[in-house]
């Protein structure tokens, strides 16, 4: 079978150890958004998001340097 594996991280351990399973995109994810019906009270700041992501992105990147990075949830603008 041919699957697009896609998996959520929350910290830069997750990322690696996702990254060396061989998922193909990993979300960050960011916490509840503030926007959301659940209505979220506090959230990563927008610069705390930025630096968070790119630690995974960095951390996934050197086990597998073609994989995917997303980011989900976190403060809604």
């Amino acid at each position: 079978m041919v699957l697009l594996t896609t998996l959520y991280s929350f910290n830069a351990q997750e990322a690696c150890a996702i990254a060396m399973v061989g998922a193909d995109i990993i979300i960050s994810h960011m916490g509840l958004t503030t926007a959301s019906a659940l209505g979220a009270k506090t959230a990563v700041s927008p610069e705390d998001s930025v630096r968070h992501v790119q630690v995974i992105t960095d951390v996934a990147s050197e086990v597998n340097p073609d994989i995917i990075v997303l980011c989900h949830g976190g403060l809604s603008l």
